[in-house]
């Protein structure tokens, strides 16, 4: 899917973990017009509130102490640190000036049993029921890690996952895991912006059918995941998060009836979240001091975190990562 694509490697989505019933018409949010003068290259943005207009009426020792900085950093869920244009020690300098991190969700606690219906499919359903034979044989063949009984309760989404990352399982080497543990290891406050549930309930908000519309024409022609994935790093170590969410946009090798599917998932996924982050954000930001990690693919566009933040009155700039 193409907010699949996007979301495996720019949300804190996993296979582990990881989109409201079929295709009715969606709400759509409210865009939020881009400002010019947002940055066109980074991964890492330090949010600051505009210069207040002084209250002269009011004295000087009412005024409010400055507020120490805040920063944005989108993440990406695969590829190493050479393929990023990162390293350990970059990340972990990163944080250094911050009380606060926050992030999607809790990658530390432990998933529950009763998010496995986000997951997999019912007793009564299978994928090879959903997708054709030689689309089944494809996705064995793609992901020869995956036994195949597993592969048989999968939800459409979950191996669209695994395929736009190159078969690479989240694990601990994933950035928003290592930035939780060394947020953990120095005692700062670790804000999550959603639970779990509310993640896996985006991520499967369309029905498995019509996500099997989508994964069956990705099998068809399996190279142009593998292209997209290769572009989104090279995107990510360009820095250059615009680019990659046009390419997304471009929705290469889908078909009419497939692009609705995945513009409803994108609104599940990227828009809508979003704006269930912001109000919470925007408190957090007030109070300075914040290293905010999410998905890189939330940043960008007229919907994104950058444009919301802009519109909200923030000074931002692109920091060097």
């Amino acid at each position: 899917m193409l907010a699949v694509a996007a979301l495996v490697c720019g949300c804190t989505r996993t296979a582990a973990l990881a989109a409201k019933p079929a295709l009715e018409p969606a709400h759509i949010p409210v865009s939020i017009p881009q400002p010019p003068s947002l940055p066109s290259h980074g991964i890492l943005f330090r949010i600051e509130p505009a210069q207040a207009v002084a209250d002269t009426a009011a004295p000087e020792t009412q005024s409010r102490p400055p507020r120490a900085s805040s920063y944005l950093f989108g993440t990406i869920h695969f590829g190493n640190d050479e393929e990023l244009g990162l390293s350990p020690e970059l990340l972990a300098s990163a944080l250094s000036s911050s009380f606060t991190l926050v992030n999607e969700i809790d990658l530390a606690a432990p998933g529950g049993g009763n998010l496995d219906r986000y997951r997999w499919l019912p007793p009564e359903q299978s994928l090879s029921a959903l997708i054709s034979a030689a689309g089944f044989a494809m996705a064995q063949s793609l992901l020869p890690q995956i036994p195949p009984p597993t592969l048989q309760r999968m939800k459409p989404w979950m191996v669209l996952a695994l395929l736009e990352a190159r078969g690479e399982q989240a694990g601990e080497q994933t950035l928003d895991d290592r930035l939780q543990r060394i947020a953990a290891e120095r005692g700062m406050r670790i804000v999550h912006l959603e639970t779990a549930e509310d993640q896996l309930r985006a991520l499967d908000c369309i029905p498995s059918e019509s996500q099997a519309l989508v994964l069956e024409e990705r099998l068809k022609a399996p190279q142009i995941m593998r292209e997209m994935s290769e572009r989104a790093l090279m995107h990510y170590r360009g820095r250059d998060l615009d680019a990659w969410l046009a390419d997304v946009d471009r929705m290469v090798g889908l078909d009419g009836e497939s692009k609705d599917i995945e513009m409803r998932a994108r609104q599940c996924l990227i828009e809508e979240r979003n704006q269930r982050w912001l109000p919470e954000l925007l408190a957090l930001l007030d109070q300075g001091g914040c290293y905010i990690a999410v998905g890189a693919i939330h940043l960008p566009g007229e919907h994104g975190l950058l444009a919301a933040l802009k519109h909200a009155g923030y000074r931002i700039e692109a920091e060097p990562l």
